[in-house]
């Protein structure tokens, strides 16, 4: 989403918006990520005080990723929902800051997506040997303490 600040201006706010975002181009960059779809964005924008703004969105994306393990293709869907403040204030270090003349919420969104993909995924089913692990362990008795097991008896 890009709006100027004179935009922003004439908007009532609070101020809905959606669209569809495409971000196959930075996405592809991810050796585990396959493909991706669009990313549907749906943003309510608030003001927070002289050219400062809150965005709440909530966003939705299906992934295809590479199984770490067999390399096959898993198909993963993220929703979910985050916020942003912006302003033109500097010396305001809990916002971003809009440079230039205009709000631009599109880096914002592409790290919530790159924030909540796994930073592995499989489908591979591996055995469960811990019981047989647990049989070894006792059956593994130090020679110096054997004459102690008699005594607990």
């Amino acid at each position: 989403m890009k709006f100027t600040l004179a935009q922003l201006r004439k908007f009532n706010m609070p101020y809905s918006y959606s669209e569809d975002l495409d971000l196959s181009k930075d996405l592809n960059g991810f050796e585990d990520i396959k493909s991706s779809s669009l990313c549907h964005v749906d943003y309510i924008i608030k003001e927070r005080g002289d050219e400062t703004y809150l965005v709440e969105f909530k966003y939705q994306i299906d992934l295809v990723l590479e199984d770490s393990v067999s390399l096959e293709e898993i198909p993963y869907k993220i929703k979910d929902e985050s916020s942003e403040l912006y302003t033109t204030d500097k010396e305001n270090s809990d916002a971003t800051i809009i440079e230039g003349i205009t709000l631009d919420t599109y880096e914002a969104v592409l790290t919530e997506v790159l924030s909540s993909k796994p930073m592995s995924i499989t489908n591979h089913q591996f055995e469960d040997d811990s019981a047989d692990y647990e049989e070894e362990e006792e059956d593994k008795i130090n020679p110096a303490f054997a004459n102690l097991k008699d005594l607990l008896k």
